[in-house]
């Protein structure tokens, strides 16, 4: 009798907290991405419902595209990084924007913009998909100082930007 109870406990605790948890992960909904390359010629593809967020907090955005993050930190270390619909905790909601510049219809540049709310530098990895090569590349990014945009701007035609390895600098 005792090991029912216990097997009872056990099943009920894990159901709980399993349940208390929030395992919500925010989706990009499906879209035909259209990118204009000329007056003549756009890239288009069909995207498919996915993740801005990864396990690794790697977050993937494509151009027109606004991706807010919100964080939590314990000892400035980040311990929660997931994307939300909208913007209700300014104080802990990185920004992430992705543009294109077109001059008469033709592409120019591609613009990404973080905002940092955080009172500490904030680093992070990038790599872009870059369409004439048809591969990924390793690109430079500054770290974004304390409560401001930082802005990065390539000249190159790209699908898309992935961003990893956030951190907060160390005092």
């Amino acid at each position: 009798m005792k090991s029912l109870v216990l097997i009872f406990s056990a099943i009920f605790f894990l159901a709980f907290n399993i349940q208390g948890q929030d395992t919500s992960t925010l989706k990009r909904k499906p879209y035909r991405l259209i990118i204009p390359f000329n007056k003549d010629n756009d890239y288009i593809e069909e995207l498919q419902e996915t993740a801005y967020v990864f396990p690794d907090n790697a977050v993937q955005i494509y151009p027109g595209e606004t991706v807010y993050i919100e964080v939590t930190l314990e000892n400035g270390n980040i311990v929660s990084f997931k994307a939300v619909p909208e913007n209700k905790n300014p104080d802990k909601t990185i920004i992430l924007s992705f543009s294109q510049t077109l001059k008469k219809g033709v592409h120019q540049s591609m613009m990404l913009k973080v905002k940092n709310p955080f009172p500490k530098q904030l680093t992070y990895k990038a790599q872009i998909y870059l369409f004439k090569q048809q591969k990924w590349a390793d690109t430079d990014v500054y770290p974004v100082e304390p409560g401001i945009f930082g802005i990065e701007i390539w000249q190159d035609f790209i699908i898309s930007i992935t961003l990893r390895d956030w951190s907060f600098k160390k005092d």
